[in-house]
């Protein structure tokens, strides 16, 4: 699914297909009644969405599994001060999860595990805490820019839960993606809304910020009778005029299509990375 991933990493920050040099990728809400010059195409806006959706879920999905590797390995008495994680690529096939106690230049790190298909491969408590690689150190702090500018926004999930954080590393040292994702509460309930992203620059300044919804939709999985199964779940989305990269990580979530109206008479089916235009009957 996540295959390689160095070339998918390629496009989280950089510039967006189509749009100016200095364009971060979907750093604004595209406006559907404003198109400019430079706008990309509906096509570029797919493939972009289809990569970095697939990231969020691995990357999401690696700090999942991971943090409950951490939970069984470390007695709880020793969790406290965790000041969170970063996931970085390791390879074309893995992913590497560092957890640091602290915050800024004073974190450590004290476990590490690498994900290799959703699932732990290799973990680590370390005999003695490490400070974070520049790199890492950059990916925690861009967090906590991205959190703080979520208070000045008063960006708010859709669930009591914290926000859960993806943290997109730049393959050369530029601008990194920090989505901030409502967490699921309910194992059937999946909640389309309260989800962000805001662009932190190599210095720590916020380059833009955006809300993928305006309001909070909770979908629940609908009780079937025997046999029968559920063709997927309907959303309205008027921000942007193709699906996002929320509504490939919603699909990849749910398990299912995810059929997203855009306009009147536009409805596009999402398939996990996948992303057409559903016939409309």
């Amino acid at each position: 699914m996540l295959l390689p991933l160095i070339a998918l990493i390629s496009a989280v920050p950089g510039q967006d297909a189509g749009g100016p040099p200095s364009a971060i990728p979907g750093s604004t809400a595209p406006s559907p009644t404003a198109p400019s010059p430079t706008a990309p195409s509906n096509e570029q806006r797919i493939a972009h969405a289809s990569n970095i959706g697939r990231l969020i879920y691995g990357f999401d999905r690696a700090a999942w599994v991971s943090t409950d590797a951490l939970l069984a390995a470390v007695p709880k008495d020793q969790l406290t001060g965790v000041g969170g994680y970063v996931v970085e690529v390791s390879d074309e096939q893995t992913l590497h999860v560092t957890y640091y106690r602290g915050t800024n230049t004073t974190a450590q790190a004290f476990f590490v595990a690498d994900v290799r298909g959703g699932k732990v491969v290799r973990q680590e408590q370390l005999p003695q805490p490490i400070a974070l690689t520049p790199s890492q150190a950059f990916l925690a702090h861009a967090r906590e820019v991205a959190l703080e500018r979520a208070k000045a926004q008063k960006y708010e999930p859709c669930t009591p839960a914290p926000f859960n954080t993806v943290v997109l590393p730049s393959p050369n040292g530029g601008p990194v993606a920090v989505y901030l994702l409502t967490a699921q509460q309910d194992a059937a309930t999946y909640v389309m809304g309260g989800n962000y992203r805001v662009v932190v620059a190599p210095d720590g300044h916020v380059l833009s910020s955006r809300p993928f919804n305006v309001s909070c939709l909770a979908m629940k999985r609908p009780k079937l009778p025997p046999g029968a199964t559920a063709e997927g779940f309907m959303t309205t989305h008027l921000l942007d005029p193709v699906p996002t990269e929320i509504h490939v990580f919603t699909s990849y979530n749910m398990h299912m299509p995810l059929f997203v109206a855009t306009a009147a008479k536009t409805v596009w089916e999402v398939k996990d990375s996948a992303i057409t235009l559903a016939p409309i009957k």
